[in-house]
């Protein structure tokens, strides 16, 4: 479900924060900043299922982050600030993507559909919140993930090459994601996937180890295998 300007209202489709998402939320919102939960949080939810993940994203350029919360931790050289737990980022574009696995450089962004344009799978896309602080909340949805989601595929956002050509790692996430969310990977994206299978070899064996660990936590690890 997405409108012409890629948003729905926020009571068509429910999506309750946590009370530290809220907190976090309603303070960049309160200091005019727009800011929304993304990915696996929302899209969980979206499924009715309990998320652990809850991850902001806002156009506050990470110093702006900090001022606003002082105890704040930055993580990585990509804009994230870690505030108790919940993970806010700075919205961005990414560039080269040289090693396989993550870009050279980010430019941060103020554009919440830029942010969501550059991730994985069209059910990881999707944003509830305000994407300018005066909005009203709503659920913001570019890419299709929603329809995906009543589908029940799991598709990669835009050409699957480009998306599988720059993070190799996006080849164990889909089969993980398509086995633990019971989805059917979208034929288009399959065959990218199958394309670029042997691109795994960029990933570290710890990654590999950890991926691998989460589909044998799924209910159906063969599948995902």
């Amino acid at each position: 479900m997405t409108t012409s300007d890629s948003t729905t209202p926020a009571h068509a489709l429910r999506i309750e924060p946590s009370p530290e998402g809220l907190l976090v939320l309603s303070r960049l919102w309160d200091a005019g900043h727009g800011a929304v939960l993304v990915g696996g949080g929302v899209r969980d939810q979206l499924l009715g299922r309990t998320s652990h993940d809850e991850d902001i994203a806002t156009d506050a350029l990470p110093e702006r982050i900090l001022e606003l919360f002082p105890a704040g931790r930055r993580r990585g050289a990509f804009g994230t600030v870690d505030i108790e737990g919940v993970q806010v980022t700075t919205y961005r574009r990414d560039h080269v993507y040289a090693d396989h696995r993550r870009p050279d450089r980010v430019t941060f962004s103020s554009s919440v559909v830029e942010d969501l344009e550059r991730r994985d799978f069209t059910v990881n896309a999707i944003a509830w919140g305000r994407a300018r602080h005066d909005d009203a909340p709503a659920l913001i949805d570019p890419a299709g993930g929603i329809g995906d989601l009543r589908a029940g595929l799991l598709r990669a956002v835009g050409d699957p090459d480009a998306r599988f050509g720059e993070d190799a790692l996006r080849l164990l996430r889909g089969a993980r994601f398509a086995t633990a969310l019971d989805l059917a990977i979208e034929p288009a994206t399959l065959a990218a996937m199958r394309r670029h299978g042997d691109e795994v070899r960029w990933l570290s064996g710890e990654r590999v180890g950890e991926e691998l660990r989460r589909m044998l936590g799924t209910s159906e690890p063969s599948r995902a295998i």
